[in-house]
Formats: C-alpha cells, sequence, structure tokens
C-alpha cells in the first residue's frame, strides 16, 4: 500500500473528505486518512501520477500551490528500503 502526507504550510491541512475525493478522481482507490490540522496521511492503492493528485487537491480543497508540502510513499520505494 502507498500513501501520501499532506503537511501544513500557509493552510492547515485538507479534510479527510477532500483527500479521499481528489484520490478518487485521480484514479487511485483511498484507503484510510490519519492525522489532524497540521499534517493528514492517506494511504491508497492504485497507480496515481502524483502531480495530477497534487492537482486536483488544490482544486477541490480551494488551496494554493504553497499551500500544503506533499510527502509521498510508494509501494515499490518503500519495499526497496527493507
Amino acid at each position: 500500500m502507498s500513501f501520501v502526507t499532506v503537511e501544513k504550510n500557509d493552510k492547515s491541512a485538507p479534510s479527510e473528505t477532500d483527500m479521499k475525493k481528489a484520490m478518487t478522481d485521480v484514479g487511485g482507490t483511498p484507503g484510510t486518512v490519519t492525522g489532524n490540522n497540521e499534517s493528514r496521511k492517506l494511504t491508497y492503492t492504485g497507480t496515481v501520477n502524483h502531480t495530477h493528485y497534487e492537482n486536483k487537491l488544490i482544486e477541490i480543497a480551494k488551496g494554493k500551490r504553497n499551500s500544503w508540502n506533499f510527502v509521498w510513499a510508494d509501494v515499490k520505494a518503500s519495499t526497496a528500503a527493507h
């Protein structure tokens, strides 16, 4: 399973609903969301273009490019580290 963490920068982290909707809209299957207004982590499955997700989340959550920091961990990257 992969995940993306969205961290507060200029704006509080997006809501669970917004994060899941953006993931669905770009072809991923959202899992669980954990965290708070400082940082939220969404697990997901599927192949997701990171830029498409970030742009879709900015659109849905009415943010800007510098509203949040995105940290990605894909299955390949996380399993290669072991």
